[in-house]
Order: structure tokens, then sequence, then C-alpha cells
């Protein structure tokens, strides 16, 4: 992970993960965590890396402790956890792109504007 906080730019991402549930006999909704550092498209390089880290729950605390010592820009997802990182101001967040266009088509549904402008 070392390698990865090192980088000036971390992609971080997270997804929904069946774990085990001990002593109940079925699984729970756990996370599945992914770091990246790929600086190569900025003419880096260095060697781009991946981390992943299982986690019980999606609270704020395991990026804050994944991230820990972390400096630089993060580029992330909607998920109001991260922010929590970005209050020593040596983190600042990215939007990932593919949810922001996410919310481009929704604004187009609710306002059926079919590719024309809305002034906002």
């Amino acid at each position: 992970m070392s390698h990865i906080c090192a980088g000036e730019r971390v992609f971080a991402d997270d997804t929904p993960l069946s774990i085990l549930d001990p002593g109940r006999g079925r699984t729970k909704t756990g996370r599945l965590w992914a770091y990246i550092r790929d600086d190569r498209p900025f003419g880096g390089t260095a060697v781009p890396a991946v981390v992943f880290y299982a986690t019980p729950d999606r609270t704020s605390s395991w990026p804050t402790r994944h991230l820990k010592g972390y400096h630089g820009i993060l580029q992330v997802d909607g998920y109001a956890g991260f922010k929590q990182l970005t209050q020593d101001r040596k983190v600042h967040l990215a939007a990932c792109w593919a949810h922001t266009r996410c919310k481009f088509y929704e604004l187009d549904r609710i306002t059926d504007c079919h590719g024309g402008f809305v002034v906002l």
C-alpha cells in the first residue's frame, strides 16, 4: 500500500462482496475496496499497482484507515465516506467520470431536454 500512497493520484472504489457471517449460517454484505495507482497517462514511470481490502461493512473508517498518510488527488465516486479524508486538506477529491456521466443522464431524463442545454 505504501507504493500506491506514494502516487500523486490514486483511484479508489468499493463494491459489494458476500462474506461469511459466522454463527448465522449465511452470508452478509461486506465490501471489497480497490486502491489503484497508474501514473502512465500522466507521463509517470512508476509501476502501476492495485491493492484490494475486504471489509465487513462500508463505514468511512475503512478508507480512512487504508489511506492513512496519503496526500494527493483521490479519484472516487460520490460515496460520502471519502469526504472525511479531506479534513486536513492533504487529500483532494476528484469526481469519477463514469458517475458524473450518470448525473447528466439523470438530468436529461428528468428535464426531457434530449440533447439540449439546461441552465441551472
